[in-house]
């Protein structure tokens, strides 16, 4: 069984983050790079979570290092109130190609579904320091969460285009860690979209079979 094994914060703090703890990092996506993601979501065959899943894990490679980390997805986009942690397998193109990656990911998130259809199996509360959250096509500006993670990534859509907001406790977090991890996961999904063969799903599923 795979544990996570990575600590992505810069320091350790005690306790849930205050409301003037937090700080976050707006970073849109240019329309070019937002519609080779929406395009790369309807060849692959994959979800924008999974997409931004498997970026963020490539993100993680290019900022902290090789590693495990849990990441909280949300069971209920418009309240999350409740999460499921996933463990990601944050490795590097040497390592794990992107079309495996992707389908790594794709099984991880395939194997919470029904789980994630049922109240009772959710948590109020994890140990896991990252929680994403994708508003799909909603133009209003997102909010935190305020669940207590250290790390709070949300999609959401703005003119057009896809911008990712980092929400980030300044008690464990030193600034440039999240402006450098904004930065590096417009390349780590650069990577996967350009490089990973469709359809992964079925890779995927081809590999689970063997």
């Amino acid at each position: 069984m795979i544990c996570a094994n990575l600590q992505l914060t810069d320091y350790i703090a005690d306790g849930r983050p205050g409301h003037d703890d937090i700080v976050v990092v707006s970073a849109p996506l240019s329309e070019v790079l937002t519609g080779e993601f929406d395009g790369a979501a309807a060849v692959l065959g994959l979800t924008a979570e999974e997409i931004l899943l498997a970026a963020l894990g490539r993100t993680i490679v290019r900022t902290i290092g090789d590693g495990v980390v849990l990441v909280d997805l949300p069971g209920d986009t418009e309240r999350t109130a409740s999460v499921y942690p996933v463990e990601l397998l944050c490795t590097g193109p040497a390592v794990t190609s992107a079309s495996d990656m992707l389908a790594a990911v794709h099984r991880s998130v395939s194997a919470l579904a029904l789980r994630r259809m049922v109240p009772e199996d959710a948590h109020a509360q994890s140990s896991a320091a990252v929680l994403l959250v994708v508003d799909g096509e909603r133009e209003l500006p997102a909010e935190p969460a305020a669940l207590g993670h250290a790390l709070e990534l949300r999609a959401h859509r703005r003119d057009g285009v896809l911008v990712l907001d980092w929400w980030y406790d300044s008690r464990t977090f030193e600034a440039y860690t999240v402006e450098e991890m904004s930065e590096q996961f417009a390349y780590g999904l650069i990577e996967l979209t350009s490089e990973a063969s469709a359809p992964v799903i079925a890779g995927s599923e081809l590999a689970a079979a063997h």
